[in-house]
């Protein structure tokens, strides 16, 4: 009998490289994601950014600060988005905010990663070592 079929060793060898394949864009996935929720973070603060603008506005000055911290999202969100779910809906990244004065900074905080990412009032953005 002259048979043709694949050998155990062909078949482990294909096995093995769909595991090696799959692996690859595994961790390609896991990086892209981590970029989208960095991302995501800049156009908040962007938008946090531009509800200070518009409370200064309103009230003569940017308000009060407050500390990164679970319920932080929350309280921006009661405060500059007339209760609009805009951060608390993130879950990556608290959000906090310093008010010098005339001066401010936007802070998001990723507590599991230590990665910061912040805005001023003069648009400048910077990250840390840990993004």
């Amino acid at each position: 009998m002259n048979k043709k079929a694949f050998t155990l060793i062909e078949l482990l060898i294909v096995v093995a490289l769909i595991g090696i394949l799959s692996s690859i864009g595994v961790i390609t996935f896991q990086g892209q994601i981590k970029s989208s929720k960095q991302k995501k973070a800049e156009i908040n603060l962007n938008s946090v950014n531009l509800a200070l603008q518009e409370y200064k506005s309103n009230n003569g000055n940017y308000g009060s600060s407050t500390n990164c911290s679970s319920s932080s999202n929350g309280t921006i969100d009661t405060n500059l988005f007339d209760g609009v779910q805009n951060l608390s809906g993130d879950d990556t990244f608290q959000y906090c905010i310093n008010v010098s004065g005339t001066n401010f900074t936007i802070t998001a905080k990723n507590p599991k990663t230590n990665c910061q990412i912040t805005l001023n009032q003069n648009l400048v953005s910077n990250r840390n070592n840990n993004c």
